[in-house]
């Protein structure tokens, strides 16, 4: 069975990923051998092979022919995990140091919210609303109302985590509607066990709302969509303190409406 896009997964090249699956599959073989079997010129094999040894995933047996074969796989293919992990911490250490650098910079900055007239701003779908609601979580200094579904909530709070426990940690007063859910015992234990009742204030409806957040009552994102997984949802941002109001009033039926998310002990 053809493996060459689960080792392409891993990091090879198309090349690298044909000829190291030949040797996996060959066992032992030789320049020829491999270039034939893989179908990948023998002058590229041999590029590909100086690049798979220093690797460390086929080691050059000496001899003539010199015969090539594969290191151990498990632990070869595991040190590709790891360096891939390293370059990934690289990435995000130098992506920190330069973001200290850029935080401190003399931005003209925006003017702050409650000091604007009404804006409104759509949200295209995908990495913008995870911006944007991160944006408002960290800015929160009194209460964030938030109704959404349970994919939607995981998905944040997973992504979000050290944002909404700072939040919590500040005194921020977090309340929580997962609606459109009637969970059985065992999804009550699951959903606690991700989400601290003690912390976030949650409550489940029976029934589809609105899906909304309005952080401090002066800002709200308002979900334009039902797509089931919220990287896909866009959204409208708001600073609209008559629509804020309605969102807050909306939100307080349907807290009142709502059920405690409590297991039984």
């Amino acid at each position: 069975m053809d493996k060459t896009d689960l080792l392409m997964g891993l990091g090879l090249s198309p090349n690298q990923a044909k000829v190291y699956q030949t040797i996996l599959k060959l066992g032992m073989a030789t320049v020829i051998q491999i270039a034939k079997s893989s179908i990948v010129r023998r002058e590229d094999v041999y590029k590909v092979l100086s690049t798979l040894e220093k690797m460390g995933l086929v080691e050059k047996l000496l001899g003539k022919p010199a015969v090539i074969r594969a290191t151990p796989v498990a632990g070869a293919l595991a040190s590709l995990i790891l360096d891939e992990k390293v370059k990934s911490d690289e990435r995000i250490a130098s992506m920190k140091a330069k973001f200290q650098v850029l935080s401190k910079a003399k931005w003209v900055q925006p003017i702050a919210v409650g000091e604007e007239k009404s804006v409104y701003a759509l949200i295209p779908e995908g990495k913008a609303v995870i911006t944007r609601f991160t944006s408002s979580i960290i800015n929160s200094k009194s209460n964030v109302f938030w109704i959404d579904t349970l994919k939607g909530i995981l998905h944040f709070t997973s992504l979000l985590s050290a944002e909404i426990n700072r939040a919590i940690h500040n005194r921020v007063e977090v309340r929580l509607i997962i609606e459109d859910f009637r969970p059985d015992e065992d999804q009550r234990k699951q959903v606690q066990h991700i989400i601290n009742n003690e912390s976030i204030n949650t409550r489940v409806h029976p029934q589809p709302l609105n899906r909304f957040a309005v952080f401090d009552g002066s800002e709200a994102l308002i979900s334009t969509n039902r797509k089931d997984t919220s990287e896909d949802t866009s959204a409208l941002w708001t600073t609209d303190t008559n629509l804020i109001g309605v969102l807050k009033g909306y939100f307080e039926t349907g807290w009142s409406e709502s059920e405690v998310l409590k297991t039984n002990q």
